[in-house]
């Protein structure tokens, strides 16, 4: 995921920026992002990645190239896409769908791995649950420190890419963890679950927290795209790691 290096582009242009407030009658005003603008944009991106997640299960389940090819090409829109802020609807829509596609491919999998359809909905709540309390930790001031830390999270995400892609070679080439790499073999696959779960947690919570900032500084309404589809991709990635942790825990 790049969402939040995409959020640092934003948060560097918001600085150059004054703070925008209301004028006085008759003077011109830009329009400013809003609560509402940002909810509407991440429940269409959601939308979208819940309705490419149906071609996603039905086409990509056990096509292994062509579904790493589809993450390549979602990588290389990400990049883009954190060239671009702020981010256009046909962009933002777009990366949505990719990340449908492999929404639905992965579920399919993980459905497959665990043996239990119920897996997903489990999942689904799960994540809701867990938006929830990433938003209760933000209210508190170890929340709001915690989603600024932005080179710590870089750090810990590039060993964690480092795991994956180890484990991914281990699963294709080995056939390590059943084809589940690392977080097949044991316990060291639950804490990589563990792991991959706080990670994508600590994404939101940074999501949102940019977004306040955003809110508070009176950002140009343009960036409502930008921020919709970065809370909508952590959502996601949240909801694929906790439907992997779900699907190794319960074979």
């Amino acid at each position: 995921m790049s969402n939040n290096a995409m959020l640092n582009q934003v948060n560097n242009g918001l600085a150059q920026h004054p703070t925008y407030t209301s004028g006085t009658p008759g003077t011109y005003t830009p329009d400013t992002l809003s609560l509402p603008d940002i909810l509407i944009k991440t429940a269409a991106c959601l939308g979208v990645v819940l309705v490419a997640a149906v071609p996603g299960w039905i086409y990509l389940a056990g096509t292994f190239v062509i579904y790493l090819g589809i993450l390549v090409v979602t990588m290389i829109v990400g990049v883009i896409m954190m060239r671009k802020a702020p981010v256009k609807a046909p962009l933002a829509l777009g990366y949505s769908a990719l990340l449908g596609l492999i929404v639905g491919a992965f579920s399919h999998s993980a459905v497959a791995y665990g043996g239990n359809v119920a897996l997903i909905p489990q999942a689904v709540l799960g994540t809701a649950a867990g938006t929830v309390a990433v938003l209760a930790i933000y209210s508190t001031p170890f929340g709001k420190k915690a989603s600024k830390a932005t080179r710590l999270f870089f750090a810990l995400m590039i060993g964690y890419l480092l795991i994956g892609v180890a484990s991914a070679v281990a699963a294709i080439f080995f056939g390590t963890g059943d084809g589940w790499g690392f977080y097949g073999v044991g316990g060291l696959g639950i804490i990589l679950c563990v792991v991959g779960v706080a990670m994508a947690a600590w994404s939101l919570l940074m999501d949102i927290g940019s977004a306040d900032r955003a809110l508070q500084a009176g950002a140009p309404a343009n960036y409502d795209w930008t921020f919709g589809v970065s809370l909508a991709a952590s959502i996601v990635w949240l909801y694929l790691e906790l439907l992997r942790l779900l699907s190794i825990v319960s074979r």
